[in-house]
């Protein structure tokens, strides 16, 4: 019994479906990438070699992080950080906030030199376990070892290497944008520069009895727009007999 259903699907004439080949896009459209691209590369590492980015968005993967990477994201994060602890020595240092001996001339009373003492670790938090936790540099330690698979927030990686620096092809990229766009001026075509003529060549300048003719203007085209063509052809070199 089964075999006959399975005849009668071999005969059916429903075509069965076939999935298309998947396309590929054309990404060298651009001269300037076109000329720099690398075939041996996949399309990330040929954007992030220019210097470009593949994706707009978050990463969604495909993108190896190493140990030295993750240690800069994460310095980076305190140092941005206002409730960090680091964020707050180099406060300190930029106020210049802190204990120090004064060694000061007896007979003038000039200072001779600030002699600093050992810097007490930051504790602005004035949390009692300061002394014990761990310092910024184990932290770094940890980072590099335990950090290497990119113990990260995902969508926060900001890449690799130094993102004030421009390569060449991302120079000439925005050079070519800067340039001014060459304006596009219409022309008219041969049928409206017919029919202009022919409204000129009955009346002349008088551009409301050319918006009145209903045979020649039969799109009832107004006055002003009429002035326009006219100027416009006018402007292009165009004349009729007998002016």
């Amino acid at each position: 019994m089964g075999r006959e259903i399975q005849k009668k699907k071999n005969r059916s004439g429903i075509p069965k479906k076939r999935q298309k080949p998947k396309s590929k896009k054309r990404i060298l459209n651009n001269p300037v990438i076109a000329a720099n691209w690398d075939s041996s590369q996949t399309l990330t590492q040929n954007y992030r070699r220019l210097g470009l980015a593949s994706k707009l968005n978050k990463h969604t993967g495909g993108v190896e992080r190493h140990a030295d990477d993750v240690e800069q994201l994460q310095s980076n994060r305190h140092r941005d950080d206002p409730l960090s602890i680091a964020a707050h020595r180099q406060a300190e240092q930029q106020v210049g906030l802190g204990e120090a001996r004064i060694e000061r001339d007896p007979e003038t009373g000039a200072i001779l030199r600030v002699i600093e003492g050992p810097a007490a670790k930051p504790n602005p938090l004035n949390d009692p376990l300061n002394d014990l936790d761990s310092s910024d540099d184990e932290q770094r330690g940890w980072a590099r070892k335990g950090g290497q698979h990119g113990n990260i927030e995902e969508g926060e990686f900001e890449g690799f290497g130094d993102d004030d620096g421009k390569t060449d092809v991302v120079r000439e990229l925005e050079a070519r944008a800067s340039m001014p766009a060459k304006k596009y001026k219409r022309k008219q075509t041969e049928n409206e520069v017919a029919f202009i003529e022919k409204l000129v060549r009955k009346y002349g300048e008088d551009t409301g009895k050319m918006a009145r003719d209903m045979k020649i203007n039969y799109m009832q085209r107004s006055e002003g727009d009429l002035k326009k063509r006219i100027k416009k052809w006018r402007e292009a070199g165009g004349r009729v007999e007998g002016e």
